[in-house]
C-alpha cells in the first residue's frame, strides 16, 4: 500500500473553510459523539480570532467521497461525490462552529452559533455573546454571520444611521479579522494510519478533541459510505442537539405529529413518494431544534431524562411546525401545561389517550392550541407537594425534584472534571459546566449519597466523587448551603454524627427542599393564575375606534 505523503501545510482563512464546506469538499465524519462544544466556547474562539490569537492546527485527510448529505451545525444539504474530499481528522469542533456560526441567520436555533458582537460593551473581553433564539437581539450587537459578508454588513450598518465613528470601526475590525484570520491546515493523502496517528498525537489542539480512537474508528466505518434511513439520520442530528438520546418510537411520533391526524398511526405507509417523506423528516427536524431550544430556555429543563413526560416532545413539535418558536402569550401557557401536567398527571387516561388528545388540540391559532392543551388537564394542583421519597429518574416526580433542586442553583463542592477535560474549581455552578449533561448522558444519576437514607434529603446534586463528600463543616457560606437547601444549622446537625442529629438534619433539610421546589413549580406552572388570552387582546381597537378618528 502507498505510504503516507508528506502533509501539505498551509493557512485558511474562515470563509474559505465555509467555501469549502459548502461545495461538499468538507466532510465531517458520523462520530458516536455529537457536537460538544458550549455557547461560551464558540464566544471564546471569535475572540480569540478577532485578536489573533491562535486556536490551534486542522488536520485534513484527503480522500474520496461518495455524494452524501452533509450535515454541519444547522446546515443540511446534498453533497456531489468527491475525488479531493477533506475529512477532518482533527478540528471538527471548530469547525463546526466556525461554519455554523458564519452561515447562521435570525432563524438559526443553536445558540452556540448565534454570536454576536456588543458594540457597546465597554469591556473587550466580553463582547462576544451568545443568544438564545427566544431572546431579543439588541439592535447594536453584530452578527458574525453579517460581519462575514461584505454586501450584509454595510446594508446592516445602513439600517443604523445613528452608528458612531467608532461603532463603525469596531464593525471594520471583526468584518477584517473574520475575513483575514489564518488558521493552519494540515493536509495528508495516503492511506498510512500509523503516519496520521503520529502526526495527530503531535498536534497542539484547541478546545475538545476526540480520542483517536474514535477518530479512526469513524473515519474507517461504514457510515461514509452508506446512507442510513431517514429516521437514524433524523436520530444522529438530534443528538447533536446535545439533549440526550431520543428514541425512534417518539420521533416516529414527532413525524406524525408534525403531519396531523392520529399519531400512533402506521408508519410504514404514510408517505407518497422519497420527495414527501423527506420533506417531512426535514420539517419535523427543524420543529425539534426550537422545541429543545424552548424547554432549556423557556421551561427550564435541561435534557431529555429530566422531561417529566415524553408525550411533550411529539406534541411540542407539532405546535412549532406549525407555530414556530413559542412565543409570547403561547409560550407563556405552554410552559404552565409542562409543569402543571408534570406535577397533577399530563395523561390522567393513559399516554396514547393524551398524546392524541394533545396534538389535536394544537391548530389554529397558538394561544388557543396552548389553551386548549391546558384544558385537557386534572384540576387541583393548587395543593401540590413534592414527593421526596421519589429519587430515581425513571419517575415523573423524581424529576421534577431534581428540576427544583437545579433552580437553588448548586455549586460544586469539589473540584471535577468534565468528559471533555474541563477542569471546574469547588464553587462553580453546576449549570455553568456540562456536568449534568455528561451524567444525565451517561444514564448515571446526578444524586449523590450525603448521609444514609432513602429521601432527596439525603442527596446531594452533584457529580460523583470518589472520595467522598465527608461532611460540609468547610461550607459555611451561606450562598453555598443554600444552593444545597441548607443552612448554617444543618451543618452543625452533620457535625455532630450522632443518628438523632442525621434525622434532625434529614428533617430539617427535607423542609426546605419541600419550599424550593414547591415555589419553583410554582413559578413554572402558575397554579390559579387566569389562563387563556392575555387581557389585553380582549380589547379589539376595531370595536372602540381610534380617537383622532372620533375626533
Amino acid at each position: 500500500m502507498a505510504g503516507v505523503t508528506k502533509p501539505k501545510v498551509g493557512r485558511v482563512a474562515p470563509l474559505e473553510l465555509v467555501e469549502a464546506a459548502l461545495s461538499g469538499r468538507i466532510r465531517i465524519p458520523r462520530f458516536q459523539r455529537s457536537y460538544r462544544w458550549e455557547a461560551s466556547d464558540s464566544e471564546r474562539l471569535f475572540d480569540s480570532i478577532l485578536r489573533g490569537y491562535p486556536i490551534g492546527n486542522l488536520l485534513m485527510w484527503r480522500k474520496p467521497a461518495p455524494a452524501a448529505e452533509i450535515t454541519l451545525g444547522e446546515l443540511h444539504f446534498d453533497a456531489p461525490e468527491r475525488s479531493d474530499a477533506l475529512w477532518v481528522v482533527d478540528g471538527q469542533q471548530r469547525l463546526t462552529t466556525l461554519i455554523g456560526a458564519l452561515t447562521a441567520s435570525e432563524h438559526t436555533v443553536d445558540r452556540r452559533f448565534r454570536i454576536f458582537y456588543d458594540l457597546r460593551e465597554k469591556d473587550a473581553r466580553k463582547r462576544f455573546l451568545s443568544a438564545p433564539h427566544s431572546q431579543n437581539v439588541r439592535d447594536h450587537w453584530l452578527p458574525v454571520w453579517v460581519a462575514g459578508d461584505n454586501r450584509r454588513l454595510i446594508a446592516w450598518q445602513r439600517e443604523r444611521p445613528w452608528l458612531t465613528e467608532e461603532e463603525y470601526d469596531l464593525c471594520d475590525s471583526v468584518a477584517t479579522a473574520i475575513r483575514t484570520y489564518e488558521i493552519p491546515m494540515y493536509e495528508i493523502e495516503g492511506d498510512d494510519e500509523q503516519a496520521l496517528r503520529e502526526i495527530f498525537d503531535r498536534m497542539n489542539t484547541f478546545g475538545k478533541t476526540l480520542k483517536r480512537a474514535e477518530i479512526f474508528q469513524a473515519l474507517h466505518s461504514a457510515p461514509l459510505d452508506v446512507q442510513p434511513s431517514d429516521l437514524d439520520a433524523l436520530r444522529d442530528r438530534a443528538a447533536a442537539l446535545d439533549f440526550g438520546d431520543f428514541s425512534p418510537q417518539l420521533l416516529m411520533q414527532s413525524v406524525m405529529a408534525t403531519r396531523g391526524g392520529q399519531v400512533d398511526r402506521d408508519f410504514r405507509q404514510e408517505f407518497k413518494d422519497n420527495e414527501d417523506r423527506q420533506q417531512a423528516f426535514a420539517r419535523t427536524e427543524k420543529a425539534l431544534r426550537l422545541v429543545v431550544d424552548w424547554l432549556r430556555n423557556e421551561a427550564g429543563i435541561p435534557h431529555l431524562r429530566l422531561l417529566p413526560y415524553a408525550l411533550y416532545v411529539p406534541v411540542l413539535t407539532r405546535y412549532a411546525a406549525l407555530f414556530g418558536h413559542p412565543t409570547g402569550r403561547g409560550s407563556e401557557l405552554l410552559r404552565r401545561w409542562v409543569w402543571r401536567g408534570a406535577a397533577v398527571g399530563a395523561a390522567p387516561q393513559g399516554n396514547t389517550v393524551a398524546l392524541r388528545r394533545n396534538a389535536s388540540a394544537v391548530h389554529d391559532d397558538p394561544v388557543a392550541s396552548a389553551t386548549r392543551m391546558l384544558g385537557l388537564l386534572p384540576i387541583g394542583g393548587e395543593l401540590w407537594k413534592p414527593d421526596l421519597t421519589q429519587t430515581a429518574l425513571n419517575r415523573t416526580q423524581a424529576k421534577i425534584n431534581v428540576l427544583g433542586l437545579l433552580s437553588a442553583h448548586p455549586v460544586l463542592l469539589t473540584p471535577a472534571t468534565d468528559s471533555d477535560g474541563n477542569h471546574y474549581p469547588a464553587g462553580t455552578r453546576l449549570g455553568d459546566s456540562r456536568l449534568l449533561v455528561d451524567m444525565l448522558n451517561s444514564g448515571n444519576s446526578p444524586l449523590q449519597p450525603l448521609v444514609s437514607g432513602r429521601t432527596m434529603a439525603a442527596k446531594v446534586l452533584h457529580p460523583a466523587d470518589k472520595t467522598g463528600f465527608g461532611f460540609f463543616s468547610e461550607w459555611w457560606d451561606p450562598a453555598v448551603l443554600r444552593s444545597h437547601c441548607m443552612d448554617e444549622r444543618c451543618v452543625e446537625l452533620l457535625d455532630m454524627h450522632t443518628t438523632e442529629s442525621i434525622d434532625e438534619f434529614l428533617a430539617r433539610r427535607a423542609d426546605i427542599m419541600t419550599t424550593v421546589i414547591s415555589d419553583h413549580v410554582q413559578r413554572m406552572a402558575l397554579f390559579g393564575f387566569s389562563d387563556g388570552p392575555a387581557a389585553e387582546t380582549l380589547f379589539d381597537e376595531d370595536l372602540w375606534g381610534d380617537s383622532t378618528d372620533a375626533a
